[in-house]
């Protein structure tokens, strides 16, 4: 009975594991401790944090148990405690070795404490005890493509699509990889299987849209865009190819980029980059009434999105320059300047020269 709960549990069925776990009270110790561990899934599932952490803690205790271990470990991730997390999860792996999810999610931590080498040794423990769990395919593609290892991760996400031919979300980061290693027809084919796998999803046909582009297929990718739009299911990324095009016409058609940039906006309250690049059009072209004060406030809403990257810091710091506003141009700059080797020689060079001139 309790098997079938924990089934239907997983399977997001949360009437049926609710009325199993109600016909299989009164069992032993080691019955009930299972059934709590069905409880805390439901309570996650519906985002009852606090909940499912009580459970789990208590049943992390004397004896621990792996999997109330794993739930821990999982709870202290999501709220940012890494440290913590990995001493849970890594207990948790040493009570049950070949639960594959266990090493996916300690992985994870592992990568966001930048122990990159234990963190790949966990993910491919993970693919070997689990070779059907699509997100540790795509978690090791992102990281090997973050590492410059773009060969490695178009491997590992082809190696996953042998298993899952037209899993969308492998699809999707393969022609990101593609796109990586400057193979634009490679990326393309990848993106056209793509929207024919989801001929009904935005970002599918957003990511057909941004390739068309690519490809110098300006109408063909405005097409797709439209499309989407007269739908109602405009994407940042469709907005910002149609920005991005109206920008590279001749002349320009800046209307549309900046109506099209302040659409991304508002479809993501949390992107950095449509902001950002509103700004930087605004900066561009003056003779558009009050464009650098436009353009200020649109870097600072970039800035407020995102106050740890530096795109928008530098360029907020040469819109306050251009409306005398000094004395907020230093502070950014110096800000900047203070992240240390972290920040990319580029930006770090601009910024030196926008302080020296800044005296």
């Amino acid at each position: 009975m309790l098997a079938l709960a924990k089934l239907a549990a997983f399977e997001g069925d949360e009437a049926r594991a609710e009325a199993l776990l109600q016909r299989a009270a009164g069992g032993t110790p080691t019955d009930e401790a299972d059934a709590q561990l069905v409880r805390a899934a439901l309570h996650m599932q519906r985002g009852e944090i606090e909940a499912a952490g009580a459970i789990y803690l208590k049943l992390s205790e004397d004896p621990a148990r792996a999997e109330a271990l794993y739930g821990v470990g999982f709870m202290l991730a999501e709220a940012g405690h890494n440290e913590l997390a990995r001493k849970a999860l890594a207990k948790a792996v040493e009570l049950e070795p070949e639960m594959g999810i266990y090493h996916f999610q300690l992985a994870r931590v592992l990568f966001a404490l930048s122990e990159l080498k234990e963190a790949f040794d966990h993910l491919e423990k993970s693919l070997r005890l689990n070779p059907g769990h699509v997100p540790t395919y795509l978690v090791f593609a992102v990281a090997l493509q973050a590492g410059g290892e773009l060969d490695a991760a178009e491997d590992i996400l082809r190696q996953g699509l042998k298993v899952f031919p037209d899993e969308p979300s492998m699809l999707q980061q393969l022609s990101n990889v593609l796109a990586g290693k400057n193979d634009i027809a490679g990326a393309v084919q990848v993106a056209e299987k793509l929207a024919k796998a989801q001929p009904n999803h935005p970002s599918a046909i957003a990511n057909l849209a941004r390739f068309r582009m690519a490809q110098g297929k300006a109408v063909e990718a405005l097409a797709l865009c439209h499309a989407l739009a007269s739908q109602g299911q405009a994407t940042v990324q469709s907005r910002t190819v149609e920005a991005m095009i109206f920008e590279a016409m001749d002349p320009p058609n800046l209307e549309g980029a900046i109506a099209a940039w302040r659409d991304a906006m508002e479809l993501d309250p949390s992107a950095w980059g449509p902001a950002n690049n509103l700004g930087n059009l605004l900066l561009r072209i003056p003779d558009v009434p009050d464009a650098v004060k436009l353009a200020r406030e649109a870097l600072e809403e970039a800035h407020r999105r995102d106050p740890e990257r530096p795109e928008p810091r530098i360029n907020l710091a040469l819109a306050c320059v251009k409306l005398g506003d000094t004395a907020r141009a230093k502070e950014l700059v110096q800000e900047l300047l203070g992240a240390g080797p972290t920040l990319d020689p580029g930006l770090r060079e601009q910024a030196q020269k926008l302080l020296q001139h800044l005296g």
